[in-house]
């Protein structure tokens, strides 16, 4: 050999956290073309928050019932992983992760948290014309000021979209594996001698 050790392709993500990723990119991409939008697009808007809060809760509970690497206990880790994984980094040396890597991980939970946010105030923010479903049940300074904080969480949420993208760019390009197309397949590669003892069902 010349000295590249070989692979094999193995299951990592399953169906429902595949499907879940890319429903949430579309969700999300249409409420943030919408997000300026009056009358009947407003009404678009609305419904893609409902969709993205739907699809939270979705992975909220697969989070907990899903496959191996779908589950929070298999990514969310504590200091000393997140530590080790920055050193990593910055030596353009990471360790390798099956699943999502500790940085990745956390960002996954603050995606999850900054989304759920976002439609919270977005449902009770009245901004001109157009009302959150359940503006009614605040008052109008409240429904006002909640609109506004709508739009902060917004700009915030952007930016770890951002930084998601670019995380999942450089670990793509220093671990040499398309991450992109894994989230689309399910499927990654690893050295042919790692052992993977829990691969979900990924046809």
């Amino acid at each position: 050999m010349n000295g590249q050790c070989d692979k094999k392709e193995i299951g990592v993500w399953d169906k429902p956290a595949r499907l879940f990723h890319w429903s949430l990119v579309t969700m999300v991409a249409i409420g943030w073309i919408t997000s300026e939008a009056e009358g009947a697009l407003f009404w678009t808007h609305l419904m893609s928050g409902y969709g993205i809060l739907l699809l939270v809760f979705f992975r909220l509970v697969w989070g907990v019932l899903g496959g191996r690497h779908a589950r929070f206990s298999d990514f969310v880790t504590g200091r000393d992983a997140i530590r080790s994984h920055i050193r990593g980094i910055l030596t353009l040396r990471p360790p390798r992760h099956i699943g999502h890597n500790p940085l990745g991980g956390w960002m996954i939970l603050a995606l999850l948290a900054g989304l759920g946010l976002v439609v919270a105030t977005g449902l009770f923010s009245s901004h001109h014309d157009d009302h959150g479903p359940y503006a009614a049940l605040v008052s109008s300074g409240m429904a006002e000021a909640l609109s506004e904080v709508h739009e902060a969480l917004t700009s915030i949420l952007l930016f770890l979209i951002v930084g998601h993208v670019l995380g999942v760019l450089l670990d793509s390009l220093l671990g040499q594996e398309n991450l992109v197309r894994a989230m689309w397949t399910g499927r990654k590669k690893i050295p042919a001698d790692a052992q993977q003892d829990d691969a979900p069902q990924s046809s």
